[in-house]
Parts: C-alpha cells; sequence; structure tokens
C-alpha cells in the first residue's frame, strides 16, 4: 500500500508557496513585491537587539505561552494579555482557528467565508483543514457586498469568516459598519484581519467583546519585524483560553519573544518606521496616478494596486529593468492587475522611472 492512499486528497490539490525566489536573479533587484517594510531597524534598535539574545537560554525551551510578549502586546494595543494568542505568523494563527472551529457539523464539512480577492491563505488553509471555501465576490469598487455576504451567512451558516481590512491584495479598507453586522448575523467566529491596520483607519480591536463571536488578527511583519514571524490573534479572553489548547506548544520561539519584546520597549521608534512607510506609500501613489497608463486603485496599506494593460508583459519588463513587483493577473476582478510594494524614496523612484520607460 503506498503512502499516497493514506494522503488526503485535499492535500493534492494545494499548491506549493513559492515566492519570487531572490537567488536566481542575476541582478540586484528593487523588492517590491512582498508587502514588506521599506525600512531597516536603526542602529540603537539592532544594539536593543544585541543585548536582548544575550540574555537568550538557548538551551532551555521558549516561555510556552510567550507571556513576555502577550503583555508587551495587550500595552500597546490596550487589551488584556489573557485575550491574546501568538502565532509563528498570522499563517498559524488561521490554521489554529481552523483546528478549533473547522471540525463541522451535523455531517457537514465547515465553511470558511470571506470576500475575494483577499488574502490567499484563507482558502489554503481551510482546504488543508478539510473545510470547504465560501468566497464572496466584492463589488466593482472592491468593497463588501453586504447584502450577498449575509445571505452567505444565512444559507451556509459558516463556522469562520475572514475579512482582512484594509485587504490584501487591493489595498483598501472595509465598511466597519458592515463588517460588525456580518459579525452579529454570524452563528461562528468573524475575523477581522488588520495585519496592515497600523498604516491608517480605525480599527476593531475595541468591539472585541462587545460584538459576540469578532476577533481581530494583527502581525508585526509590516512594521518592520517580517523576519520574526508573528502574528496575533485578539478574542474573548474565554475563547482564547479554548485557542491556548489547541496551539502547539513552545509554538513562538525565545529569539522571537526577545526581540519582539525588545523592538515594543522601542514604541517611538516602531511608530516613525510606521509613519515613513505610508509617506512613502502616499508619494508612490502620487506617482503612479501622474502616469496616465495605470488605473491606480485607493490604499490604506503599505501597496499600491494598479491596473495596466497586458500586466504580465509589464511585469517582465520591470523585472528586466531591475523593479520587481506582484503579478496578480489572471480571469477575474484582478486582470491585469499588479501590485506594488511602497519602497524607500529611491525605490519608488526607480520603480517609476523604470514604469515611464515601459510605457512610454
Amino acid at each position: 500500500m503506498s503512502w499516497k492512499e493514506h494522503l488526503r486528497p485535499a492535500v493534492f490539490d494545494l499548491s506549493l508557496y513559492s515566492p519570487f525566489d531572490y537567488a536566481t536573479a542575476p541582478r540586484e533587484l528593487v523588492r517590491l513585491d512582498a508587502n514588506e517594510a521599506a525600512y531597516p531597524l536603526e542602529a540603537d534598535e539592532l544594539a536593543a537587539f544585541q543585548r536582548e539574545l544575550g540574555k537568550v537560554a538557548f538551551h532551555r525551551y521558549p516561555e510556552v505561552s510567550a507571556r513576555p510578549l502577550r503583555e508587551a502586546l495587550a500595552r500597546r494595543w490596550g487589551v488584556r494579555p489573557e485575550q491574546l494568542l501568538l502565532g509563528n505568523g498570522s499563517d498559524e494563527i488561521i490554521s489554529i482557528l481552523l483546528t478549533a472551529f473547522g471540525g463541522g457539523r451535523d455531517g457537514r464539512a465547515a465553511r470558511v467565508l470571506y470576500p475575494a480577492p483577499t488574502f490567499g491563505e484563507y482558502e489554503a488553509i481551510a482546504l488543508a483543514h478539510g473545510a470547504v471555501p465560501l468566497p464572496v465576490p466584492l463589488d466593482a469598487r472592491f468593497q463588501l457586498d453586504e447584502a450577498a455576504l449575509l445571505e452567505a451567512i444565512r444559507r451556509e451558516r459558516p463556522a469562520l469568516a475572514f475579512y482582512a481590512s484594509p485587504n490584501n491584495p487591493t489595498g483598501n479598507r472595509f465598511d466597519a459598519g458592515a463588517m460588525e453586522r456580518l459579525a452579529r448575523a454570524m452563528e461562528g467566529v468573524a475575523v477581522v484581519d488588520e495585519a496592515y491596520g497600523d498604516f491608517g483607519g480605525a480599527t476593531q480591536l475595541g468591539r472585541v467583546g462587545e460584538v459576540p463571536g469578532l476577533f481581530v488578527m494583527r502581525t508585526l511583519s509590516k512594521i518592520g519585524l517580517a523576519a520574526l514571524r508573528l502574528g496575533a490573534l485578539v478574542g474573548p479572553a474565554d475563547a482564547i483560553a479554548e485557542l491556548h489548547k489547541v496551539r502547539l506548544p513552545y509554538n513562538v520561539n525565545s529569539v522571537s519573544i526577545a526581540l519582539a519584546c525588545a523592538a515594543l520597549d522601542e514604541p517611538a521608534a516602531l511608530d516613525a518606521r510606521i509613519r515613513r512607510v505610508a509617506e512613502r506609500r502616499r508619494e508612490l501613489e502620487a506617482g503612479l496616478r501622474a502616469l496616465p497608463a495605470l488605473t491606480v486603485f485607493p490604499s490604506d496599506s503599505n501597496f499600491v494596486l494598479v491596473r495596466v494593460a497586458d500586466a504580465p508583459a509589464v511585469f517582465r519588463a520591470l523585472l528586466a529593468r531591475g523593479v520587481l513587483v506582484r503579478n496578480l493577473s489572471r480571469p477575474g476582478p484582478l486582470h491585469d492587475c499588479l501590485r506594488i510594494t511602497a519602497g524607500t524614496s529611491e525605490e519608488n523612484e526607480a520603480c517609476l522611472r523604470a514604469l515611464r520607460a515601459v510605457l512610454a
């Protein structure tokens, strides 16, 4: 008997996550493809990291629930440590949620609702857990189709719903009132994914505990700490206590805990980097709007979505000029779309210069 006979059929149908292999690039690239922060840590932040590394007991397991980091994040976000669950990136948080809530009931596989297009891991992780993805198209402005979502909630009774706001890859925020109404209509859990929430606009953190079944997911990846792989879920304390039972022990390593705590001890540096990234995104957006060949979509994130004729060819031409963006073009609402991460002023100008040459 082959191992293949024991592999769940859904696994065969999954695709491996395959980011661009920078090692194969024939030249140094301006990397505007991954929605990372444009700016590295400052010298004093790195010095603090060095000090904290010296305190890590590498022969010991981490604190099992990453409590020091939960306490630091609770102070920053105005919640209680008991309301926080941490993961090895937001991907693990999504997986924990599917483990806990994705078992299905009444002989029926769990449904996972989300507006589309959006972050692809909602679908991928749902499939990996044997759940049924339930995408509901956004409207022509990439906003929530509240009526269609409410109908899907009524008809399908999803166990989980995810709303990325600001949304990746479209960049825009969703209406807070609509998300609250959708959450209240759920029998299950509604998760507002605020991975890009640091770049402007209101947060739903204050609504956790007031709106039944509402959780908020956040990350440190977009504000300069992507290498640490840290995601967080904020929810009602009693629900978070249950989720800790299915979180794998020691899922956040000691180095990430120590360095993230050090970064959070310097909030001025973090906040300054967030402001700089937001400024660079506005700068990039203005430059893109000056190019008549582009349709530029409004952004509340650290990237800008654009539509251009024959986007795959434009992507290849930019790459040949040393500028890497994300080619999202496929049939449907993202046809001929590229996603461009805000870089430094110099990187933004390099991208705009390359675009002007390609579109001339």
